[in-house]
């Protein structure tokens, strides 16, 4: 049996390699580094790479990726898009769906890695209450792979008693109030839950975030105005 351990640094994933500390030795531990993540990040990652044993840095091109399809966004226009650039002018931003974002620099690589590793067995700090969490359940057999959610029926509350019980090193950001990973610092997307991470940034890239954002906003503003006049007409 090969295990692989899905590791963000984030405070799931974090009690995840805690919980199976015994197996250090005998466990793939893999890090995707999308190219952007923050300075602190790379820190606390290369603090593990010389704790584990077995640690496997994937890196992505974010930059790149952004480059070609735009930048990640909750609500996305049509005509925005990298096909719909292709299609219609305009001058407004290039914008992709956040799911797409994640998939090409985060979720693809990561299983394509688990692949290359050969693992049977994958676990990963998915809990149930999670607001955004992928359709398996823990124990679940996929294509001969055992999918193991060790956190699958913690509270938050839980992950961080846990944590402090073990003397774990919590990322900082945590106490900010930030609720989000710091896989890219530029994701503008998520903004439910990303508005402490944003508002943390230095000044540069602040200013950098909120003008993208609100060049998307303006963009979704533009698209629908359009539509909402058709609905105002209508019988």
């Amino acid at each position: 049996m090969v295990t692989a351990l899905q590791f963000s640094g984030g405070k799931d994933s974090l009690a995840c390699l805690h919980l199976f500390e015994s197996e250090w030795d005998d466990i793939y531990v893999v890090w995707v580094n999308t190219g952007a993540a923050y300075p602190d990040v790379i820190e606390y990652m290369e603090e593990w790479r010389q704790v584990l044993p077995n640690f496997v840095e994937v890196k992505t091109d974010q930059p790149g990726n952004i480059a070609k399809y735009g930048w990640p966004a909750d609500v996305v226009p049509i005509n925005s898009t990298s096909i719909g650039r292709k299609l219609m002018s305009g001058d407004g931003p290039v914008i992709q769906d956040y799911l797409s974002c994640c998939g090409r620099n985060i979720w693809a690589p990561m299983q394509s890695a688990m692949k290359d590793l050969g693992a049977t067995r994958i676990i990963r700090g998915q809990r149930a209450d999670d607001s955004h969490k992928g359709p398996l359940k823990s124990g679940q057999l996929v294509d001969g792979v055992e999918y193991v959610y060790p956190l699958e029926n913690w509270s938050e509350q839980d992950v961080f008693d846990y944590l402090r019980s073990v003397d774990a090193q919590i990322p900082s950001y945590y106490a900010k109030g930030e609720v989000t990973g710091r896989d890219c610092w530029d994701c503008t997307a998520y903004l439910e839950e990303n508005v402490n991470r944003i508002q943390g940034l230095p000044d540069e890239k602040r200013v950098e975030m909120e003008r993208r954002i609100s060049l998307i906003d303006s963009a979704i503003s533009s698209e629908w105005h359009g539509r909402s006049i058709i609905a105002r007409s209508a019988p």
